[in-house]
């Protein structure tokens, strides 16, 4: 089984059928209940049962693990053309799904779709007037509303990252940065590049720590906090656009190994800080460069091929 970071997965009945997004061309499929299975695995003979089970797995991939990243120059996708993608992904095989609701459940959660947004290219606004077209025909079958489409402007301002703090107020006495674990934190919470940096100041006799995780481009950065040795501390949003925090530390901390000198960014209620993978680094870049290829990839979803205009 490949690392969840990397792997695009659909839950089908009986089975999990799933792909390599760095080296699989062909699905995996898992069977945990070979009666159920049996009903639709036929279908896999299918190269165009195949193709749908692979978007909705792609979709799925791309809602938990899209690598938005300031600093990588990864956009983030439109959540409302997202949203009717996976609708209609998951109506296109809901005969196979595990969960008999699934397509209403998809619907429910649709948003305004940003079609005024797309106006300036012809091609990328047709399309996206046909996807809210087979959307509003989608959920009028099951008698969901449909929001009213929403402008939306773009986003002129998303390459430029936060700005730097200035000078520390105190005696620099340590520093370093870290990943941030991307299992950590729910989808979109940093960018998937930027490090956590930290640093360690003497003022007025105590030793206090700063820390600071450069948010995703999305804007709206759930409740995150950072453990350094033995502290933690909350990591709140700044006028400089990042998520900052600050705590005393005990006089012992200075005196902690190398490898405890570490800071783990997490979201408290989502995951507990866990070693580093030391596998992580190279499969995340590796998926930050499959993210960028998808932008300009005519085989990708339209929510990857308009982020770089919305």
């Amino acid at each position: 089984m490949t690392h969840p970071e990397q792997t695009a997965m659909v839950e089908a009945a009986g089975a999990l059928v799933s792909w390599d997004l760095l080296g699989g061309a062909e699905p995996v499929v898992e069977v945990h209940d070979a009666d159920r299975a049996a009903e639709w695995l036929w279908e896999l003979q299918e190269p165009h049962a195949v193709a749908a089970l692979h978007r909705l797995a792609h979709v799925h991939w791309a809602q938990s693990w899209w690598p938005a990243s300031t600093v990588a120059g990864v956009p983030p996708l439109h959540p409302a053309l997202l949203a009717a993608e996976h609708a209609l992904a998951t109506a296109a095989v809901s005969h196979l799904l595990d969960d008999d609701e699934a397509t209403e459940r998809a619907l429910s959660t649709l948003l305004p779709l940003p079609l005024d947004a797309l106006a300036a290219d012809p091609d990328l606004r047709a399309e996206s007037l046909a996807l809210a077209d087979r959307v509003a025909e989608l959920a009028e079958d099951f008698g969901v509303p449909v929001p009213e489409p929403a402008a939306a402007g773009r986003r002129d301002d998303y390459a430029l990252a936060a700005g730097g703090r200035g000078q520390p107020d105190g005696l620099v006495v340590q520093r370093g940065s870290a990943p941030v674990d991307w299992s950590l934190v729910p989808p979109g919470a940093v960018d998937a590049v930027a490090e956590a940096s930290w640093i360690i100041v003497r003022r007025n006799g105590i030793s206090v720590l700063e820390a600071s995780v450069l948010p995703s481009p999305t804007g709206f950065p759930p409740r995150l906090a950072a453990r350094f040795g033995p502290v933690d501390l909350e990591l709140e949003p700044t006028p400089t656009g990042e998520l900052t925090g600050t705590v005393a530390l005990p006089a012992t901390a200075l005196l902690l190994p190398a490898d405890q000198r570490v800071l783990t960014v997490y979201a408290p209620g989502f995951a507990e800080p866990a070693p580093p993978d030391p596998d992580a680094p190279a499969r995340r870049a590796a998926l930050v460069e499959f993210a960028l290829a998808r932008l300009d990839n005519p085989t990708a979803t339209l929510t990857e091929r308009t982020a770089r205009l919305l």
